[in-house]
C-alpha cells in the first residue's frame, strides 16, 4: 500500500500514537518506514500512513488480540495444497497463518520483521522456525519453498512479488490471502477465489473502536511458480 492510500485508509486508532512512538520504533524500522514517506507531509499523516508499522513494532499484543478474533475463511484455507516439504509464511505476524501451514508442510519458515510477534510466535508454534525480514528482501534461498504463503499483508508491489517467485520451486505454490487490490492480480492471471464475508466471534467492542469493523479474511489469490 502506497503511502497515500494507506494514510487514507488509517483506522481510528491512529489517534492513539505520537511522533514519540515514531521515535521509539526500532532504528531499522523507522528507517525502512520513513524512506517511503513523501517529503513536506504532516505529522498527522505519517501518523496514519505508519499506524500498522507502529502497532506491530510497539504494541504486538494488540494486534495478536484483533487476529485471534479474525480468524480465516476455512474455504481459504482448504485451497491450498494438503502437504508439502516446505513452507515459508511471509509477514507472519504471531501466526494466525503460520498454525495452518504446519499442519501442511513437514517444515515451515516464518519471516516477520517485528521482533515482539516473532517473540509470540515463537511462544505459540515452537517447532516452526521464526527468522527476521521483510518481504522485499527474503533471508531464503532461491526454489526453497513448495508453499508461499502471506495473510493480509501485500499488494500488486513488483519487488515483493519478484522475491515471492525467487523463493518458490518451480511448480510450487504462491497465495496471497485477503491481498491489496485483488482485482490486479485477478487481471495478470493469478486465480482468485472469495467467500461469504464471516462474521467475527463475539469480542470486545474496543477493537472495532481501535481497528474499525473487524473483517475475518475470506479471499485468497493463487498462482503456481512457472
Amino acid at each position: 500500500m502506497d503511502f497515500d492510500e494507506a494514510a487514507k485508509k488509517a483506522p481510528p486508532g491512529w489517534r492513539h500514537f505520537t511522533a514519540q512512538d515514531i521515535a521509539r520504533l526500532p532504528d531499522a524500522v523507522r528507517a525502512h518506514e520513513l524512506a517511503r514517506v513523501p517529503s513536506g507531509e504532516t505529522e498527522e499523516r505519517v501518523l496514519r500512513a505508519l499506524f500498522w508499522t507502529l502497532v506491530y513494532h510497539l504494541e504486538p499484543q494488540r494486534w495478536d488480540e484483533l487476529a485471534g478474533f479474525e480468524p480465516i475463511h476455512p474455504g481459504v484455507i482448504d485451497l491450498l495444497p494438503p502437504e508439502v516439504g516446505t513452507a515459508v509464511d511471509v509477514g507472519s505476524g504471531s501466526g494466525r497463518l503460520t498454525t495452518h501451514l504446519v499442519k501442511r508442510s513437514r517444515r515451515t519458515v516464518a519471516v516477520e520483521p517485528s521482533a515482539g510477534l516473532r517473540g509470540l510466535l515463537r511462544q505459540r508454534l515452537p517447532e516452526v522456525e521464526v527468522i527476521a525480514g521483510w518481504a522485499e528482501r527474503l533471508p531464503v534461498h532461491d526454489g526453497w519453498s513448495e508453499l508461499t504463503a502471506a495473510c493480509g499483508a501485500f499488494g500488486p508491489d513488483p519487488a515483493i512479488l519478484a522475491e515471492l517467485r525467487r523463493i518458490t520451486a518451480r511448480g510450487g505454490t504462491i497465495a496471497l490471502i485477503s491481498p491489496e487490490e485483488p482485482e490486479w492480480f485477478e487481471a495478470n492471471g493469478w486465480r482468485r477465489m472469495s467467500f461469504p464475508p464471516a462474521a467475527p466471534p463475539p469480542h470486545p467492542a474496543r477493537l472495532d473502536d481501535f481497528f474499525g469493523p473487524l473483517d475475518p479474511p475470506h479471499e485468497i489469490v493463487m498462482m503456481r511458480a512457472g
